[in-house]
């Protein structure tokens, strides 16, 4: 039976890193902002088409159905990996029961598994005027808006890290990361960020 009550941990990766600023040396608005997403819950999925269903039922989204994309219910995001692998994203202390949920509708010699990745990921919202020419400087895709539209994800390079792109409808991004890059990626953007100013909200 599922677990109702909140299970949220008390540390995060960005833990006892401190606020960052760097004004815009223009003196205009800060260029980049970026804040960790805290204990947002990852779920690793790998099955077919015939798992939707159950997707559909403890999520409230469908299974992508376009390579490099990405559907929405509210807080809930299922984001597509490759042809039988998905990353589902949830509000902060759900996954347990999420997973609990999911696993328990997978039938016996169902070509399906999932696995709580929540400790091994870590994500961040990026917004501001200056988010592309940011990613530009690590990044070789082409992230201009006409190309990377809203519920379009991509997984790539910035600069010596993997991650995984989310294009959100405000005109912000997810991005996400190997926990262990986590401090690695903050540092980078920082540093890309000089020309135009940074933010950074632990």
């Amino acid at each position: 039976m599922a677990n109702n009550a909140m299970q949220i941990p008390g540390r995060t990766p960005m833990s006892g890193r401190d606020n960052i600023t760097i004004p815009n040396p223009e003196g205009g608005k800060i260029g980049l902002q970026m804040r960790e997403l805290k204990h947002l819950g990852k779920l690793n999925l790998r099955g077919g088409k015939g798992i939707n269903p159950i997707v559909n039922m403890a999520t409230g989204c469908n299974l992508p159905r376009k390579a490099n994309s990405f559907v929405s219910a509210g807080e809930r995001h299922v984001v597509w990996l490759g042809p039988d692998e998905f990353l589902i994203l949830c509000e902060a202390g759900k996954e347990h029961d999420l997973h609990g949920i999911i696993a328990s509708e997978i039938k016996n010699g169902q070509r399906a598994a999932i696995t709580n990745v929540t400790d091994s990921l870590c994500a961040f919202r990026l917004s501001g005027p200056a988010l592309l020419k940011v990613l530009a400087k690590g990044c070789a895709l082409d992230l201009h808006p006409s190309q990377f539209t809203p519920s379009q994800s991509a997984q790539t390079m910035l600069s010596h890290a993997a991650i995984t792109l989310l294009a959100m409808p405000d005109d912000s991004m997810t991005i996400i990361c190997r926990t262990s890059f986590a401090a690695y990626l903050l540092d980078w953007m920082a540093d890309a960020s000089l020309e135009y100013g940074f933010n950074f909200k632990a």
